[in-house]
């Protein structure tokens, strides 16, 4: 089997942050690795950012990041790292309070096969 790859895809644009929302999913079926990078713009923003996964696109569950990714009140940038063997991801962005403005984008490869 060739190695599969999921191009620098951007997921968000300018999302506001006053509001707990997740991103659409995306299908990473035989890839090893995958990586969200987030960019958040405020002043005010408190939440979390977590990744779920789904075989079936339709059942969520969280997975457990091996350091926590959160929006604090300031302007800041995090990269998660995932390894998963599920079809489907997406990133989840959990409010507490404040606004902001979120950037995120994904990237996957194989690195076997």
């Amino acid at each position: 089997m060739a190695k599969r790859t999921l191009d620098f895809s951007t997921l968000e644009v300018d999302k506001s942050m006053g509001a707990t929302f997740q991103t659409a999913s995306t299908n990473i079926l035989h890839m090893d690795r995958v990586g969200y990078q987030i960019s958040f713009t405020t002043s005010d923003a408190i939440g979390t950012f977590s990744v779920e996964v789904s075989n079936d696109d339709t059942v969520w569950v969280a997975l457990t990041l091996s350091a926590a990714v959160t929006a604090a009140s300031s302007d800041d940038d995090a990269f998660i790292d995932v390894e998963t063997a599920a079809k489907f991801v997406r990133l989840v962005y959990t409010r507490s309070s404040g606004t902001g403005t979120l950037q995120a984008h994904i990237t996957g490869k194989s690195i076997s096969g």
